[in-house]
């Protein structure tokens, strides 16, 4: 059994005050691993808590870490810190999770003009995962993701495992159903797991690299996302060298 644990940076509106992008990262672990992931991010989080003193029940939310909104916690430790945190994090994803796979869809808004945003994200992500299921690892998945839209997702979700046409590569389509996910996605609150904030920071910092920003710049988080590419799953795209989905 695979699990893809998914988290979002941006939203899939488009409204003036929407984001420009909807990025999705999905972090696939096998369950023979998971446990051995477990121990060695409550190692990590053990060394932030020495380190800069973050306590290890805290929630990481990445863009709270940059500006701190809810999180009172956070105001205890300096921002120069809270980037360090951001940077160590990303330095030991590779070697934490050194036999997992992270697939990334990044979405830019103005380039899918009167499409559903949302099922478009959505639908790369699980034809993706599925096709690792069957191609790769010879198994069955299901994935767990922070909260969203749950009811448009399992609608999505369910229509897939029936209909899912994709290109051919000669002409027409053909369906391939998404018959390796079992199940409806699981929602679980990303403050009760470890799993999903790591998901969560690597969502945001393939945001930065896609929209640097410069008041950030000094701090170098657009660089971020690039210690992540030992476990990318490159095979998710052919286009781009990081394996980043786009269309």
């Amino acid at each position: 059994m695979h699990l893809m644990y998914v988290d979002e940076s941006g939203d899939p509106g488009i409204s003036q005050h929407s984001s420009p992008h909807f990025i999705l990262t999905g972090l696939i672990v096998s369950q023979t691993d998971w446990d051995k992931y477990l121990q060695r991010l409550k190692a990590f989080r053990k060394h932030l808590k020495s380190t800069y003193g973050l306590n290890q029940r805290t929630e990481i939310h990445t863009s709270e870490l940059i500006r701190i909104k809810k999180i009172e916690e956070y105001k205890l430790i300096k921002k120069y810190d809270r980037i360090n945190i951001i940077k160590d994090y990303c330095t030991e994803i590779p070697a934490i999770f050194d036999t997992a796979q992270c697939i990334n869809i990044c979405i830019k808004k103005d380039e899918h003009l009167g499409q559903d945003i949302f099922e478009l994200a959505w639908g790369r992500l699980l034809q993706r995962f599925d096709t690792f299921l069957k191609k790769t690892a010879n198994d069955k998945g299901i994935v767990v993701a922070d909260d969203t839209d749950s009811l448009k997702l399992m609608n999505l979700q369910r229509k897939m495992r029936v209909y899912n046409f994709v290109p051919s590569r000669f002409t027409g389509s053909y369906n391939v159903p998404i018959d390796s996910i079992l199940e409806d996605t699981f929602s679980r609150a990303s403050h009760h797991s470890y799993f999903l904030q790591t998901v969560d920071v690597i969502a945001y910092c393939l945001y930065r690299r896609e929209y640097p920003k410069g008041s950030q710049k000094k701090y170098g988080l657009e660089f971020q996302f690039d210690k992540i590419e030992p476990i990318l799953l490159k095979k998710a795209s052919s286009t781009d060298p990081l394996g980043i989905v786009r269309a």
